[in-house]
């Protein structure tokens, strides 16, 4: 389950540089969950048609992440940006006092990966 996640993800930042006949492979596969037969159905192909597709575009997904690194900087942004609302929660109540300055550096973090 946690592959399909990922492909998900992918699917999402990469999707639209997938020829069309592989995004709609993929978004049937992943997002309505079709299987390999539904989806040759569905398209007029064969069953391994379906696979073969959903390998190369899950082949392109992976180099297109490995070149970009999109994904992998969304999380890091997401995961920084995180760190610091809750830090900046936690100086507003008043319950830690290196509240801020944890906040500040989760805000350099931020700075970095943008750079």
């Amino acid at each position: 389950m946690e592959k399909r996640v990922e492909y998900g993800w992918l699917l999402d930042f990469y999707g639209a540089l997938l020829t069309e006949h592989r995004l709609r492979v993929m978004r049937m596969y992943l997002e309505e969950d079709l299987s390999l037969q539904e989806i040759a159905d569905a398209m007029g192909i064969t069953r391994q048609g379906v696979h073969d597709a959903i390998n190369h575009a899950q082949k392109q997904l992976e180099a297109y992440e490995a070149k970009l690194g999109l994904l992998s900087r969304y999380r890091r942004l997401t995961e920084a940006v995180g760190e610091c609302r809750t830090e900046l929660d936690r100086a507003i109540s008043g319950e830690d006092a290196q509240a801020l300055v944890r906040a500040r550096e989760a805000l350099r973090r931020i700075e970095d990966i943008e750079r």
